[in-house]
């Protein structure tokens, strides 16, 4: 049998729906008097439409609270690898989640980040160091630097020929001037093993101050690299050597002359590399200050900040960061950079423009190699937030930007979870014996990093 609908007349705007043939009625009680005849086949459209509004109502009730006890789940997850450390997250929806996250913890080299950060404020990202160089009327060249962390032999020998094309053919004395910094002891934390990473740093430095150097089988010492020439300090090291190839700290071994290791180093080098561009000079390498008689003649030029602070992180180079740390002191406070002018100057950057609470974070030295090093991973969080703007300069990790920090005991991660549009802050800090943090970070980037629009879309 065929059903229709008969429309009548009415002054009001609502519909009634009222039985038609062998159908029941379906009234609402907000609708007036009746208006129309229904088929079947409508009743279930509307039976449908009203389903869907409920799962639809039942859907915005139930997913938050599904997600809630999932991230509470994920956490009680994460706790399981945790014995003494913490974590933070800064959502999307700008919350801090996290688990000892007020708690302070040794971080390692993920420390480097607030030490490059505040390099980049308190320096500026255009900034270069300055070696400069002096000649008196007797012909001794002197070398006066101010802490470039990236004086390498291939500048060395640049600087060589930069100085025979401005007309120098013959030096007398090579004498360093090394009154840029006046530190009070060496770096904290250090060992002072053979290490590279344990290198101090100096006002004067080349190849971070740490000696390649390769022993082959019949015991002949040569230099671990083309760029560096053979050095009689080379030859004193390596004589003590097993065979092999080596990038020696300078400093953990004997002084043998009146100069520090790495002043000698850094002397030795330039006078080879002088004497390879044609310029006659002696062996006398002694240190001094530079006179009011000797006139400035040329001045060599870092690396900018930001790329020093991009090989800095790449590398996780205690020794870059470090003389980052001195300078900023040097820069606030004016000469001679001091440990304790770079400690002051690291707090007054934290507190006044990071606007960090104070008893969050203790910075003594700025690569992490220091356990007296602390911060809470809730202020490593602001920090992230801080260095929001330069991730360029972050190396990718897991496929993530971050910076990791490791020392016996330590293990750390301060970086970025990559979502879609948006870069989750996220740190692991762990002061512990089981290293745990890349089950942490698995747990955390599935938990955080939000799905692709077309996975929300489905």
């Amino acid at each position: 049998m065929t059903m229709n609908i008969r429309k009548k007349r009415s002054p009001g705007p609502w519909p009634i729906f009222r039985r038609s043939e062998n159908l029941s009625i379906i009234r609402s009680p907000f609708l007036p008097a009746r208006r129309y005849k229904v088929t079947g086949i409508h009743t279930t459209l509307i039976l449908r439409s009203l389903l869907g509004l409920f799962l639809l109502i039942l859907q915005l009730i139930c997913v938050p609270w599904v997600q809630v006890h999932a991230a509470e789940s994920a956490g009680t997850s994460i706790r399981h690898y945790i014995q003494n450390g913490g974590y933070a997250v800064k959502t999307a929806q700008g919350r801090i989640e996290g688990y000892n996250s007020d708690s302070l913890f040794i971080p390692a080299s993920t420390i480097k980040l607030v030490t490059c950060l505040a390099a980049l404020k308190i320096l500026g990202p255009d900034y270069q160091f300055a070696t400069r160089f002096h000649i008196d009327p007797d012909d001794n060249l002197y070398i006066k630097g101010e802490g470039d962390p990236m004086l390498t032999s291939e500048d060395v020998a640049a600087i060589a020929k930069d100085l025979f094309d401005h007309g120098l053919r013959r030096v007398n004395a090579l004498i360093l001037d090394g009154s840029a910094f006046a530190l009070e002891t060496t770096v904290d934390g250090s060992e002072n093993s053979e290490r590279p990473y344990d290198a101090e740093i100096t006002p004067l430095a080349v190849n971070f101050n740490a000696l390649p150097i390769r022993v082959d089988a019949d015991h002949t010492v040569d230099s671990g690299e083309d760029q560096t020439p053979v050095l009689p300090m080379m030859q004193e090291i390596g004589k003590s050597m097993a065979i092999g190839r080596y990038r020696l700290n300078v400093g953990a071994f004997p002084v043998t002359g009146d100069l520090p290791n790495e002043a000698r180093y850094a002397g030795e080098l330039f006078i080879s590399l002088l004497r390879q561009q044609g310029i006659q000079i002696g062996n006398t390498l002694v240190l001094g200050t530079v006179p009011k008689n000797a006139p400035l003649i040329f001045i060599h030029k870092s690396d900018t900040i930001r790329g020093i602070i991009r090989n800095c992180l790449e590398f996780s180079n205690n020794f870059i960061a470090n003389e980052l740390f001195v300078a900023c002191g040097r820069i606030r406070f004016g000469q001679p950079a001091t440990w304790e002018k770079g400690q002051v100057a690291l707090a007054e950057f934290t507190d006044h423009t990071l606007h960090l609470p104070p008893k969050t974070i203790t910075m003594v030295e700025g690569s992490g190699l220091s356990r007296n090093n602390l911060i809470s991973p809730r202020t490593m969080i602001a920090v992230l937030e801080a260095f929001a703007p330069f991730t360029d300069l972050l190396p990718v990790k897991h496929d993530y930007l971050m910076k990791s920090g490791t020392l016996k005991g330590v293990y750390c991660y301060s970086g970025y979870l990559g979502g879609h549009g948006y870069q989750t802050p996220f740190t692991i800090m762990l002061n512990q014996e089981t290293n745990s943090r890349n089950q942490i970070l698995h747990l955390l980037a599935s938990q955080f990093i939000p799905p692709a629009p077309a996975e929300q879309n489905r």
